[in-house]
């Protein structure tokens, strides 16, 4: 406050919530809309790390399915376009209403050998209804080409604009979502929980905190270990090296390539940039492999994935980059994907990760599970002061990249 002689008030919301991604914004949506009086801090900007830098993907887990089953994971994960699409036609306690979709399906494609494997498995009952193999003239632009030979599938997945997804979210709860400086503001632990925070002066006392902050969680649970709360908690990070490919060859292509392994081996978003051209953001396991490459390295083979996969798109004139992206996960074994979102509760305290952005619902229902076990009810309305700084909303990487000379060629 510009007066430090005045001591404000001290607020007292229910709920705290750090971390302005995906998960802290659709709990504060969840929680609002259920009564509870929450407030959000984001250190960076809304988006996070990790959500402006997904490519958006609402999937029912046909992906994990590539090595001929379907695993825990994949039927953990089905309901979860369904939920979305609840919540985008205002059937759900998160009103996604406004979300802008970039596409209402996805494709998975292959060729070769790997074609009729993929078919005898496609064909199969448990996955009949979720997938339709498709006639050629059904076939996305980028692989109508008579060049191409093999098979494309129709997936019953959505991607959606992350863009406005933090915009819908963020809507609602805009006087709720504080910009946190990590420098200059304080946090109080104790056995219960996070006793108080004080935010450019102001002191908040939450009666419960939610740790939802991704990649920010780590160093928020080392003032709760010091408490002797959640003590054997740990996160896991696992790095993509994305590469982007901003074109005006005008085909949109939201894809999987299928390979011999059980991941894909690419997996393609198309995204819009400021100037009317087109980003393809790659990821799969050119992403999952870029990591041990430099960035040069990374450039030159999604270059070649291109060459090989599209031989009949010129990309001569393309500009290209790369993004990293760490991904903060709760411990696996192995380093393992989680198989479902994560919440648990120790006292006053609740750590969440959704894990990806498609178990959002999913995160939503563990946490006010965990909420309505520890029998907090919604408390007197918060009026919060002007003086509070509002968090910053974020930017798409490939809106800014290729305009600020961060591009490279091969």
């Amino acid at each position: 406050m510009s007066d430090s002689t005045l001591k404000p008030d001290t607020l007292r919301p229910d709920i705290v919530i750090f971390g302005g991604g995906i998960a802290g914004l659709w709990l504060i949506n969840r929680l609002n809309a259920a009564g509870y009086q929450c407030l959000l801090l984001e250190s960076a900007t809304l988006g996070g790390d990790q959500t402006l830098a997904s490519q958006g993907i609402i999937h029912g887990g046909l992906k994990y399915a590539l090595g001929g089953n379907l695993s825990n994971e994949s039927e953990a994960i089905s309901a979860m376009p369904d939920r979305w699409r609840a919540a985008m036609a205002g059937n759900d306690p998160v009103d996604l209403r406004n979300l802008k979709v970039l596409s209402d399906t996805q494709h998975m494609w292959s060729s070769g050998s790997v074609a009729s494997r993929m078919t005898n498995f496609f064909a199969s009952k448990m996955l009949r209804g979720r997938i339709e193999k498709l006639k050629r003239d059904h076939f996305p632009s980028a692989l109508a080409n008579k060049a191409f030979k093999g098979n494309v599938y129709k997936l019953d997945d959505l991607v959606i604009n992350t863009e406005s997804l933090i915009e819908t979210l963020s809507a609602p709860v805009r006087d709720r979502l504080l910009a946190l400086d990590n420098e200059r503001d304080t946090l109080e632990w104790d056995e219960n929980g996070l006793r108080a925070v004080t935010v450019n002066g102001q002191r908040i006392e939450p009666r419960l905190t939610l740790l939802a902050a991704g990649n920010g969680n780590p160093a928020l649970l080392d003032g709760a270990h010091q408490a002797h709360l959640l003590e054997q908690e740990h996160s896991q990070l696992r790095p993509l090296k994305m590469v982007l490919v901003k074109h005006d060859l005008g085909h949109r292509l939201y894809a999987h390539c299928v390979g011999t392994s059980n991941k894909p081996v690419l997996t393609v978003t198309t995204h819009d940039c400021p100037d009317g051209k087109v980003v393809w953001y790659l990821g799969g396991d050119l992403a999952e492999r870029g990591v041990e490459r430099s960035e040069q390295e990374q450039l030159t083979a999604g270059r070649d994935e291109l060459k090989h996969l599209f031989p009949w798109l010129d990309f001569s004139n393309a500009e290209f980059a790369t993004l990293d992206v760490t991904r903060a996960e709760p411990r696996q074994q192995a380093l393992v994907k989680p198989d479902n979102a994560y919440a648990r509760r120790d006292q006053n305290l609740i750590i969440a990760w959704p894990t990806k952005l498609t178990l959002a619902p999913d995160l939503g229902d563990r946490v006010m599970a965990l909420i309505e076990e520890s029998g907090l009810q919604p408390g007197e309305p918060l009026t919060v002061p002007a003086e509070l700084e509002p968090a910053s909303m974020g930017v798409p990487y490939w809106h800014r990249c290729f305009e600020e000379g961060l591009t490279s060629d091969v």
